[in-house]
């Protein structure tokens, strides 16, 4: 989890602003706080076979709908200490990102970092880089940390001592902006850096004047010798192209080929076959994957989270606020002002009113026609309707501000106005399906559910507070060697373990590597055992084929748990992208019931979306179903009515709830999956 800016000393936080600087200093602040600065990457390049051989994470703003570059707030950020935060930020969604790339089963690149100079006014700077790269599980060889020359300059020992620490966690270090005016060559000869980034100024000169080519092959022939790569930034001509390839440079990086890309943009990149020699990018490679190829395919979990700068349909919303009585109220006030108005207009024409005769007659006197009563009643219609939407508008601002106070996202505020609709979010539209209430609806209360102070870990109970459910995690071949007897005394009650896959690109059956070893490691423990397997089957014979599999690998233990099958997307040109929701259905009863054939239990691992768009869950009612959803945040009793830790966004029945992808248990290395068990198998 990311943390939120601290004010502190030491980031000199406590410049003195005028009162526009300080407005904006504290629009910064926002904006971290808010996630609204976004990680763009932009491709490096290998000059030997024009592959993507990396990346450089730059930040962006996105400010009022407009995608602002570092030079309009990064300055400020770092006369301001800020620019601490946001490096830590940017490093952090990096991790986040590459993240999912693992867990999809994409080739990862080494991406790159840039770190201020400021960070070396203290030390742990490289501790606290390691911390976040290994929260995320992500090998350490894939981050590199950029520094700036002036950071040498101005924290030499610091500096060195930095680099140093990240070399033993196994994280690479370059010096950025080499050449550019600052450069000392006791920085190469102290500093034990793994890269050169040439800065993108030597080129220009390079490529028409012969000594300051000579300039860059001096550099670059020095860095070689000293077993340091060789980048070169801001390469933008086919000229500069060709003198770095002459010139043994390994690795370059410019607009030539690509600017700094959104990150879907740059994920079409990494899965094309590169660029061509005139900068173009190639056509995606089409091979077959190999066994070696195959790595885990994870949970994506539930992403159903929204922003407020997401569609809301604020007109569907006021129509759905009027029908409720609002409007409907503000025209049976009108109706009764108008009768009382018609009552009193009557009473004086009829001189009932003592004490006012000469007075009556100047009112008695003025009539209206039909057309002047209708005019009148419109006008008074569109006044109210207008009071109506201004009193709507007021009270949905008042509502979304209180959401976004403690919320980033708009769908569980949706939620709560659409009780008989799912409501999540796909791309950038939200999404609105009924909920079937023929089908076996969940009984969970949320408010029964209790955090253990002392594990952390997440408990159902009944009414009076007794602990009715077990806790449990699930692990495969990322978690590597597992201590399961640590597991057990960490308070772990049950384990669920992959058994397999099948390749989404290759469609290879593929045993995990870590099965056995796990499935042992835990009956030795003591802890009871459940198994799943990853499908992409495309049909039902492929279905039972997978069923078969996964049978022929129980057949020499003892396992009492459910046999799961995990449906989930892990990419988006995986083999099971274009199913029907009918043909997926019929592939997951031709699985279950094959398990349940053979004296198993069958079981359904998905999120609400998959559950609710790409099944007919009215034909698998009878299988238990393990729900997957990740965005909770903790909820406070004290606030308000607003809930946001509600397991019951899926609101059919579920035997188990796998509530984060982010655990730490005592015996596994990095994040796990924890989940909530409502009733025992063993």
């Amino acid at each position: 989890m990311l943390q939120q800016p601290v004010l502190s000393p030491k980031h000199a936080y406590g410049e003195q602003f005028d009162v526009k600087g300080l407005n904006f200093f504290r629009r910064l602040l926002q904006a971290l706080q808010n996630n609204e600065f976004v990680v763009y990457f932009q491709p490096k390049v290998s000059i030997t076979d024009m592959k993507i051989a990396g990346a450089e994470a730059l930040v962006r703003w996105v400010y009022d709908g407009q995608v602002l570059p570092p030079v309009k707030f990064i300055p400020f950020c770092e006369r301001t200490g800020l620019v601490i935060d946001i490096d830590f930020y940017v490093l952090e969604e990096t991790c986040k990102k590459m993240r999912e790339w693992m867990d999809a089963g994409m080739q990862l690149v080494r991406i790159s970092v840039n770190f201020s100079k400021y960070h070396f006014n203290e030390e742990g700077v490289a501790e606290r880089i390691y911390n976040v790269i290994n929260s995320y599980g992500i090998p350490p060889e894939y981050i590199e940390v950029e520094f700036t020359e002036t950071a040498y300059l101005d924290k030499e020992e610091l500096l060195e001592a930095t680099v140093e620490k990240l070399k033993n966690y196994g994280i690479k270090s370059s010096i950025d902006d080499f050449g550019s005016g600052y450069s000392s060559l006791n920085l190469l000869q102290n500093m034990d850096f793994e890269v050169v980034k040439l800065d993108k100024s030597l080129l220009g000169k390079g490529v028409e004047n012969d000594k300051a080519k000579k300039v860059i092959s001096s550099i670059i022939h020095m860095a070689k010798e000293l077993n340091m790569e060789v980048l070169a930034e801001g390469v933008e001509t086919v000229e500069e192209l060709k003198l770095l390839k002459s010139l043994r440079c390994d690795i370059v990086q410019g607009f030539f080929f690509d600017k700094p890309l959104p990150v879907t943009e740059f994920e079409k990149r990494l899965r094309s076959g590169g660029y061509k020699e005139d900068g173009s990018v190639k056509e995606p490679e089409r091979k077959r994957m190999q066994l070696k190829d195959v790595e885990e395919i994870g949970a994506d979990g539930n992403k159903d989270s929204g922003s407020l700068n997401r569609y809301l349909n604020y007109e569907q919303l006021y129509d759905r606020k009027r029908n409720n009585g609002m409007f409907i109220a503000g025209l049976v006030m009108l109706l009764l002002a108008i009768a009382v108005l018609t009552v009193a207009f009557v009473i004086v024409r009829n001189g009932k009113v003592k004490g006012h005769e000469e007075e009556i007659t100047t009112v008695t006197e003025k009539t209206f026609s039909q057309s002047e009563v209708d005019e009148l009643v419109a006008s008074k219609v569109a006044f109210a309707e207008e009071e109506t939407r201004a009193s709507v508008d007021r009270e949905y601002r008042a509502q979304i501000r209180e959401v976004a106070s403690v919320y980033s996202g708009m769908t569980n505020y949706l939620r709560t106005l659409y009780p008989d609709d799912l409501v999540f979010t796909e791309g950038s539209r939200y999404n609105f399906v009924p909920i079937n209430k023929e089908l076996k609806m969940s009984d969970v209360l949320e408010e029964l559910f209790v955090k253990d102070d002392t594990t952390g870990y997440l408990y159902y109970t009944d009414a009076s507070g007794n602990k009715t459910s077990y806790m449990g995690i699930d692990v495969s071949s990322h978690q590597g060697k597992v201590d399961w007897n640590k597991v057990k005394t960490a308070g772990i009650d049950f384990a669920v373990i992959r058994c397999g896959i099948r390749g989404y690109g290759s469609g290879k059956i593929v045993e995990d590597t870590e099965f056995k070893n796990n499935l042992l490691g835990a009956a030795n423990a003591d802890i009871p055992t459940a198994v799943y397997f990853y499908t992409q089957a495309v049909n039902t014979d492929e279905a039972v084929e997978e069923a078969q599999f996964v049978l022929s690998l129980l057949a020499p233990f003892s396992v009492k748990g459910p046999v799961v099958l995990d449906v989930e997307s892990a990419s988006s040109d995986e083999r099971i992208k274009d199913l029907t929701s009918g043909e997926r259905t019929d592939i997951i009863i031709a699985f279950c019931d094959t398990i349940k054939q053979a004296g198993y239990t069958p079981m359904i691992y998905a999120d609400s979306r998959f559950y609710t768009l790409r099944m007919e869950l009215e034909r698998l009612e009878e299988y238990d179903k393990w729900y997957a959803n990740y965005n909770n945040i903790t909820r406070d009793p004290a606030a308000s009515a607003w809930s946001y830790n509600s397991p019951l966004v899926f609101p059919y029945k579920y035997r188990m709830w796998q509530y984060s992808n982010t655990g730490r248990v005592d015996g596994v290395s990095g994040n796990v999956d924890f989940n909530v068990l409502f009733d025992k198998w063993w």
